[in-house]
């Protein structure tokens, strides 16, 4: 005898949860239901989710019964994810923003909520549902011609025994001639799944400098949804890395406008997951103005039933003369049933410009390996010493040397499947 399943509508739960949460008196968040509506979620056949079956993943965690916020006295100790690190910590407790289990170290350092939602919002549904449900808008903005000494983390600390949907949303603003490393994590210290669905805006002022990390090793029960936008004026710099080694789906949207002239930006991405995570990174980098540069690094390490997916796009706009774009997808599949689906892009409407793209899947390198071993080396030894050199090219530019230190021990610990 068999039973029958009634299939979930995720959609119509959100919305009810929408309505009887009395978000629809705020004309951003109604805005942002009545587009969520008329799009839908992303389906097997929208174009920019064919590989990636969030829906279906949500369906089997999402409890939109009740809203969870703080559950238990936290100490200080909790958010510390990269030990030695002295930081800035802009906490965000079961999804809303929490100034108690905040601090800030330096000046010129400021954290406030926003009276109101930005109207600004994007295509991406998440975005949409995001806008809809964030309980507040921070914004984090660093001083004119100020150098911030200590890195900012912001953290995503969970702590409930049951569902949590959290909405994240952030505005980083860097005033011109400023300085700022950011990290990004998630710390989950109770038994209940979640969905993290972050929106962040962040605008890097004229010869400023960025360097940003987003941090990704949950657990199996988490999906993360990471929509990204940064804005970059004239002569600055900006590094982003993006390093993924757990959780059960994470989706990453980041997107870079170059808008000015001189301008230099990187993107470094590692995937390295196990068991059945599957990780899928949307890049986009749009040229605007002439004269910059960007570089895109993403590396793949698979094993088990896990799945990669990248998608990277740039372009180059008719006014981005003397344009300089680069993008690189590396992916090695360890296991047998583990898989890549890899797709570079590039539109460029102007002439005068040097733009490359190119990705390689494959195993690793027998002949390399056989080279170690025949110099006395234990295949295991060897075989992690290749992986390690392999993802660790990924991190090498990062000039906060405690982060990296942090990274490189924890993509050796990650070379072992059981880890």
């Amino acid at each position: 005898m068999s039973t029958l399943i009634e299939k979930r509508n995720l959609l119509e739960e959100f919305q009810s949860a929408f309505t009887k949460r009395g978000l629809q008196s705020h004309p951003a968040r109604l805005q942002a239901m009545d587009w969520l509506i008329a799009s839908g979620l992303p389906g097997p056949k929208t174009e920019e989710y064919r590989f990636t079956p969030i829906v279906r993943n949500l369906e089997k965690i999402v409890d939109l019964g009740s809203e969870i916020f703080e559950s238990r006295e936290i100490t200080p100790a909790s958010f510390s994810a990269v030990p030695d690190l002295v930081c800035n910590v802009v906490t965000f407790v079961n999804g809303r923003y929490s100034k108690r289990h905040s601090h800030i170290l330096d000046q010129g350092l400021n954290v406030n909520i926003l009276e109101a939602l930005e109207s600004q919002m994007h295509n991406d549904p998440f975005d949409l549902l995001n806008c809809a449900f964030a309980p507040e808008a921070l914004h984090i903005s660093v001083d004119q011609g100020i150098s911030i000494t200590h890195p900012v983390a912001i953290v995503y600390y969970f702590d409930a025994s049951s569902f949590v949907f959290s909405n994240p949303r952030w505005r980083c603003t860097l005033g011109n001639n400023s300085s700022l490393t950011l990290l990004e994590y998630e710390i989950n210290s109770g038994k209940g799944p979640h969905f993290n669905n972050k929106h962040a805006e962040i605008s890097v002022g004229e010869h400023a400098q960025l360097e940003y990390t987003i941090l990704q090793a949950g657990r199996s029960n988490e999906v993360q949804v990471n929509n990204t936008h940064i804005n970059i004026a004239s002569k600055a710099h900006t590094s982003c890395f993006t390093l993924s080694f757990g959780g059960q789906l994470l989706r990453n949207n980041l997107t870079l406008t170059l808008d000015g002239q001189g301008i230099d930006a990187h993107l470094y991405g590692l995937y390295q997951v196990y068991k059945n995570t599957l990780v899928d990174n949307h890049t986009v980098v749009d040229h605007r103005k002439p004269n910059s540069y960007s570089n895109q690094l993403y590396k793949g390490v698979m094993d088990g039933n896990s799945k990669g997916v990248f998608n990277g796009k740039i372009f180059v706009r008719p006014d981005a003369q003397k344009t300089n774009a680069f993008q690189s997808n590396r992916n090695i599949l360890l296991g047998e049933n583990s898989t890549v689906n890899t797709k570079p892009q590039l539109e460029i409407w102007a002439d005068d410009v040097k733009c490359s793209h190119g990705c390689t899947t494959g195993q690793l390198d027998e002949e390399a390996l056989f080279y170690l071993q025949s110099r006395g080396i234990g295949k295991e030894m060897a075989r992690g010493m290749l992986l390690h050199a392999f993802g660790s090219e990924t991190v090498a530019s990062m000039k906060n040397q405690v982060i990296k230190a942090f990274i490189e021990g924890l993509i050796s610990s990650k070379l072992n499947p059981n880890n």
